[in-house]
């Protein structure tokens, strides 16, 4: 059990280890993504805002050339205009022989205006050539982000293929590591049910133990030790030996603490059966079942759980525990057993309407024949012998069981109608339970879900009829016989 529990704890804590890894590794590949991604769409913001700031130049460029040529075409029409006006002007000289200083006048004003055209040709011309520079200058920068984001996404894929690699390989040694860790435990599980094989086979398939009732008046037993009962009633002492004696004053968790382990087993496939014999009021249902008083209303509530809520409940919460790792289902039927009658205290309540199964026993002769189902389908009652030797009752109503509550349940609404019944017979309960034997079978089926590999438990609990060997002059004939009734018992 130990090193099962140092297992599970080996393999919780490296699929911690590996789930931590995991999603460190996710982390990181998002945060670079992020990275990434913002950096890229930086680069993209600024490669629009160049392009636009590009367009934007050669805009300015197309109109700046645009008004040159304007220039220019005005330019050459405007010489063309001078030449004439020059010729114009040197024949009148040639008539005239005075104001030629004069005449001269308009000349010169012409020409300072082209010098000043030429100047700022000149000008122009400049700052078409520098806007030419800067946009091939914006063209280049252009062409190197364009570059520069084309690396920058290849490395990012590069570097999630390398992100996604790594975590692959993070996931496969986690996945090798679990299964190594669970092939190691599906080794400790078989050692561990072995080692219980050979316990059971020590310690023996049959155990006795001894649970005296408090509060007697005048104390005859004596206990040593904790598995030798002294009876003091005569001069002579009589002594007897168990496999353990509890105390007087043991509580039902003590109780079940010792025979828990036994118990336990049934969900490894074993058959374990627990019987409380003695007397009428020596505490059997007690020990068994617990207190059912009635409550308020009249019904019976269970209190003071006895070994089979006890074992059930701690059955239950073994499979919620193990339900990564097994496949647990329950299932019960309880039968009464009065004057040789045989009554399903389970085929009433209401979760039979809706989960119940009728059991049906298969026998050679059944094989071999077939079955007859119109029998058990009119609700008769009948001990068989199935194929495999096992003895069944025919015609009982198993109840599919998912938690502990479902089984408070349904004992609560069996003993209610059990009480009804017997009110309507005009029973004594007292009397009638004196005589009756209850037995309730646990079916428990387990699959180990990494191997497939299946067992088939069944756990017992037998309230037998009490088992009074002195007649009581108060009790009549009828009980008697039923109080020593050799096949009951």
């Amino acid at each position: 059990e130990v090193k099962q529990a140092v297992l599970m704890e080996e393999l919780a804590s490296e699929r911690r280890k590996a789930a931590r890894m995991f999603a460190s590794l996710r982390q990181e590949f998002v945060n670079a993504e992020k990275v990434h991604t913002k950096e890229l769409n930086d680069t993209q913001e600024r490669k629009r805002d160049l392009e636009m700031e590009l367009e934007h130049v050669n805009k300015e460029l197309k109109e700046t050339k645009a008004e040159v040529q304007r220039i220019v075409d005005a330019e050459e029409e405007r010489k063309a205009r001078g030449s004439n006006r020059m010729a114009l002007s040197f024949r009148s000289a040639r008539k005239k022989s005075s104001g030629s200083i004069t005449a001269m006048t308009p000349e010169k004003a012409m020409n300072k205006a082209q010098d000043n055209k030429i100047v700022n040709d000149a000008a122009l011309g400049a700052r078409t050539l520098a806007l030419e520079a800067g946009a091939q200058v914006l063209r280049s920068e252009c062409d190197q982000l364009r570059l520069q984001s084309t690396d920058e996404i290849n490395a990012l894929k590069l570097q999630s293929r390398e992100w996604a690699n790594l975590a692959d390989r993070a996931v496969a040694a986690s996945r090798a590591e679990t299964e190594h860790l669970r092939e190691k435990l599906a080794a400790e599980s078989a050692m561990r049910l072995k080692l219980l094989n050979e316990l059971q086979d020590i310690r023996g398939t049959v155990r006795v133990y001894c649970r005296p009732k408090p509060g007697a008046t005048k104390p005859i037993l004596t206990i040593p030790t904790q598995d030798i009962l002294i009876v003091n009633e005569d001069s002579r002492p009589v002594s007897f030996k168990f496999d353990r004696v509890f105390s007087p004053g043991t509580s039902q968790y003590e109780l079940f603490s010792e025979l828990e382990e036994p118990i336990v087993s049934s969900l490894d496939g074993f058959n374990v059966t627990l019987l409380a014999f003695g007397q009428h009021g020596s505490g059997k249902t007690h020990s068994i079942l617990g207190d059912h008083n009635l409550d308020e209303s009249g019904l019976p509530s269970l209190q003071s759980h006895g070994v089979q809520l006890q074992a059930l409940q701690q059955l239950f919460t073994i499979a919620g525990h193990r339900k990564g790792r097994y496949k647990d289902s329950f299932s019960v039927t309880m039968v009464e057993v009065h004057n040789e009658k045989l009554f399903d205290l389970v085929s009433g309540v209401g979760a039979a309407q809706t989960d119940g199964e009728v059991v049906i026993c298969e026998t050679r002769r059944d094989k071999r024949k077939g079955i007859d189902e119109s029998d058990w389908r009119r609700g008769k009652l009948e001990i068989r012998t199935n194929i495999d030797g096992n003895t069944v009752v025919q015609g009982l109503v198993s109840i599919r069981i998912n938690s502990f509550e479902d089984v408070c349940q349904i004992w609560q609404e069996a003993n209610a109608n059990r009480l009804d019944r017997l009110q309507m017979q005009g029973s004594d309960l007292g009397s009638y339970e004196r005589n009756s034997n209850v037995i309730t079978t646990i079916h428990i089926q387990s699959t180990n879900i990494a191997t497939g590999v299946g067992t088939e438990g069944r756990l017992q609990f037998v309230d037998m009829a009490s088992s009074d060997i002195m007649p009581n002059p108060l009790m009549k004939s009828s009980e008697y016989r039923g109080c020593v009734d050799g096949d009951l018992a």
